[in-house]
């Protein structure tokens, strides 16, 4: 078995977790729901992949490029409930007493700095490296040394998509995920697509004629119906395609010899003690939160 590295879409498993664990709270009255969720995903990932350096890169509130290049981006989104951004500071807290670094960078989405720090450690090592996301969004980056770890019906749950699996589910290669998602759209972020084709159209136009260019060249050849839908759709389908695309240079920095290969037990101990997650200390690996620091494997 080779090393394996994880890079967590951090706010993502936020807002997973948040949504799949039920309504806790400390004695205190903090509301810690999404921090336990957050944190039983790292220890489930940590357990199930056995990584030797795991980061975590998070959203930040300014606006990004997809937002300056379309203003409907993610607007329809309603306000967040009043307890969940509270608990991210927390979540941050977690990060730093388990000795894990996490990256955010103004302008860019958490999704960008993940393209960039996956293709910078495929470039640098010889790792495997997991996404660990609650979205499928890095779909498009996975290849022979690339996965995605998705989150399944349980927040803890995960589905490794590799290169068959994409294949499998959605019928088109990684590669061809942006084209996919250009098509089909992605309701989470707002962004329409082509309307009236889905899944199963979007899969058969792009294993016939490959990318948006070879489709829009070859309209002669598809049926009116789809060519009308195409046609009427082309703008959308092209901003569509720039906003999917994840930024892989994004100027975050990251420096792969500085990732710790330890983590702190003791320290992630102290801090699930100090929020009262006791199921969370059970969970730890025996013997070791005694010392300061440990490998992760």
């Amino acid at each position: 078995m080779g090393k394996k590295f994880i890079v967590v879409d951090g706010n993502s498993v936020f807002h997973r977790a948040y949504h799949a664990i039920p309504y806790l709270n400390t004695r205190r009255g903090e509301a810690v729901n999404a921090v336990y969720g957050f944190s039983s995903i790292i220890l489930r990932t940590i357990a199930d992949i056995k990584p030797e350096r795991i980061v975590v890169a998070f959203d930040r509130a300014a606006p990004t490029f997809r937002h300056i290049e379309f203003e409907a981006y993610k607007a329809h989104r309603s306000a967040p409930p009043e307890d969940l951004y509270p608990q991210l500071p927390m979540v941050k807290d977690f990060l730093e007493s388990a000795n894990i670094k996490y990256f955010e960078l103004d302008g860019y989405e958490a999704d960008d700095l993940i393209a960039t720090i996956a293709k910078k450690v495929e470039k640098e090592s010889d790792e495997e490296i997991y996404i660990v996301s609650g979205d499928r969004d890095g779909l498009q980056l996975v290849n022979s040394r690339i996965k995605v770890w998705a989150s399944g019906s349980k927040a803890t749950e995960g589905i490794v998509f590799d290169e068959a699996r994409v294949k499998e589910r959605y019928g088109v290669t990684p590669k061809q995920m942006v084209t996919y998602k250009s098509i089909v759209g992605d309701t989470s972020d707002n962004i329409p697509g082509v309307n009236g084709i889905g899944p199963k159209g979007a899969a058969d136009l792009i294993n016939r004629f490959g990318d948006l260019e070879g489709i829009y060249k070859n309209l002669d050849k598809i049926n009116d119906n789809l060519r009308q839908k195409l046609e009427a759709s082309k703008e959308q389908a092209f901003t569509a395609r720039y906003l999917v695309i994840l930024d892989e240079n994004a100027p975050v920095k990251f420096d792969s010899n500085e990732i710790p290969t330890e983590i702190n037990w003791k320290g992630m101990s102290e801090f699930f003690e100090k929020l009262e997650f006791k199921s969370l200390i059970a969970k730890l690996p025996s013997g070791l939160i005694t010392s300061a620091q440990n490998k992760l494997i």
